[in-house]
């Protein structure tokens, strides 16, 4: 979708209805009927926009026409598209949804009201959407840029439009050395008040993009190009010398990274931003150079490729082992099952994190061969011990692959043993392109006796498509809605929506991430059945296994 915003006739009544009236289009006209809205839109079960009118031009700088074909969710911001799926996944079992404010993906991320109507029948289900003016503020959520982890993943869905609109996407990545020792003399109200003039010189910058501080006296902005690195730099200093003795004053920089990278695909993209997400993060600009990043973000992926055979190599020979995490009934917070998690080896390099180390194989393109060593060591230690329940993660792209799936089968075919002990979390849903294989894929493991759980339900708009195409056993809500449940009302009603239409779908739901009790509590009182996070127990032995 083109982000210009540059002027251009909206279009008139004449324009904006669809011509003429036929039998197919008259529910239309009538769920459309007196709809105060900017924009209208019918889209599909899989979310594809059929039609379109409204103001386009200037809110996307496109005619409607241009839209049709798209998927809906690219109207909405980045960090509100997960509402917005929320909402369709809603619509799609109550065939109604009342407004829910959401912000537009415009240039000035317009807050709007998003309501629809579900018509036609169960054979040909549409949906008819209109997004116009709210009236009321936007409620607090969040899930917002406002830590690693959030800002990762809209930077990342930002990427994924980049890439598909062939338009530019950049990464400043900005350093304030010293920072602490300026925190130390000031006291914590002047100090939270400088993070945020800091925030907002940089967001300033780049009024389209998307800022986030990372901590550590870091930030990152991504933009399309408007933003230079080094004026940002240097109107941080100045900002930082009004607050500081010049003796004192920290040193700011920045590093650059064009998100391009001609012949490899959009995941191995995106996988290569998150990982340089990941070590600017922990270790800031030596961090990127220590991963590969010190050449550019191509550079990086090419390198990486003439890696993939080490990579494989290391997996083969298990470089890695797994710790072990319960997931409780909430009622009685006993173990239910517990989530086998993949830790590098101690000795492969002091910087490597376990997502780095994940995010890496993945990005090389090893991502089924890592979930069947994983399903393999996780399967050798369900037989160790007499009845613990355990869930690995296979991933969407795993999912799709048939040499994987048919090794997956074979090796339980092998072990009938582990029917009902071993559980598969599927992860990363926005990769599936190929819906029908992960169906029968989902199929053919709950068939066998294994049952399957959507994981991060929630995180993207893919994973609540999917609730309602696939069938699952458990669906794990992700922990940014747990985690705001507790200070964010809008996330608490996120969150009761979220669980409401799981168990709508016959599934059982889990809530992850919970780390207080009041977070329990809210799982609870909001009748989800399981719960995960450190508030229960944190990765450790599987029970049984202690000093084996």
């Amino acid at each position: 979708m083109n982000a210009s915003t540059a002027a251009k006739p909206v279009p008139g009544p004449r324009e904006m209805m669809p011509a003429p009236a036929r039998p197919d289009t008259r529910e239309r006209l009538l769920a459309f009927a007196f709809a105060p809205s900017d924009l209208l839109v019918e889209v599909d079960e899989n979310g594809l926009i059929t039609f379109a009118a409204g103001a386009f031009p200037s809110r996307y700088g496109l005619a409607p026409a241009e839209a049709v074909g798209t998927a809906v969710e690219r109207l909405v911001a980045p960090e509100d598209r997960a509402a917005m799926q929320a909402g369709l996944a809603h619509l799609a079992l109550k065939g109604r949804l009342r407004p829910v404010a959401l912000r537009l993906a415009d240039r000035q991320q317009s807050v709007c009201a998003f309501a629809g109507l579900a018509i036609g029948n169960a054979d040909c289900q549409r949906f008819c959407l209109t997004f116009g003016p709210l009236a009321a503020p936007l409620p607090e959520t969040g899930a917002r840029a406002s830590d690693a982890e959030g800002f990762g993943r809209i930077a990342e869905a930002r990427l994924r439009d980049a890439v598909a609109a062939g338009r530019p996407a950049q990464l400043a990545l900005l350093e304030v050395e010293g920072l602490a020792e300026v925190s130390v003399m000031l006291g914590r109200e002047s100090r939270e008040a400088l993070l945020d003039r800091i925030s907002s010189t940089i967001a300033d910058a780049a009024p389209a993009g998307t800022q986030s501080e990372l901590g550590g006296g870091r930030w990152a902005l991504l933009h399309g190009g408007e933003a230079n690195v080094e004026t940002i730099c240097r109107a941080v200093e100045a900002l930082l010398r009004e607050r500081a003795p010049a003796s004192s004053a920290p040193r700011v920089t920045g590093t650059e990274l064009r998100l391009a990278a001609p012949g490899f695909s959009t995941l191995q993209q995106v996988r290569a931003l998150r990982l340089a997400l990941d070590r600017f993060a922990a270790a800031g600009r030596a961090g990127l150079a220590a991963a590969g990043f010190a050449k550019g973000f191509s550079s990086f992926l090419g390198t990486l490729a003439g890696q993939a055979e080490s990579l494989r190599s290391r997996l083969q020979r298990r470089g890695f082992r797994l710790a072990f995490q319960p997931v409780v009934t909430l009622a009685d917070r006993r173990p239910h099952h517990f989530e086998a998690l993949v830790r590098p080896q101690s000795g492969t390099g002091a910087a490597e994190t376990p997502q780095s180390f994940v995010t890496l194989v993945e990005a090389a393109g090893l991502s089924a061969e890592l979930d069947l060593a994983v399903t393999k060591l996780a399967s050798d230690s369900i037989l160790a011990t007499r009845s613990t329940a355990v869930a690995v993660n296979v991933s969407g792209m795993s999912i799709q692959d048939p040499s994987f799936r048919t090794s997956l089968e074979q090796a339980l075919d092998a072990a009938p043993e582990l029917r009902g002990r071993l559980l598969f979390e599927l992860t990363e849903t926005a990769e599936i392109d190929d819906l029908s294989a992960a169906r029968a894929a989902i199929d053919s493991l709950r068939e066998r006796g294994f049952p399957v759980c959507l994981d991060d339900f929630g995180a993207g708009a893919a994973s609540l498509r999917y609730l309602k195409q696939s069938a699952v056993d458990y669906v794990k809500i992700d922990g940014i809605y747990v985690r705001g449940a507790e200070t964010h009302p809008r996330d608490r009603e996120l969150l009761a929506q979220m669980a409401d239409l799981c168990r709508a779908v016959g599934a059982r739901v889990i809530a992850e991430q919970i780390e207080t009790e009041a977070q329990a509590a809210i799982a609870v009182e909001l009748g989800i059945e399981f719960g995960q996070g450190n508030l229960f127990g944190k990765p450790g032995h599987l029970p049984g296994l202690v000093g084996r």
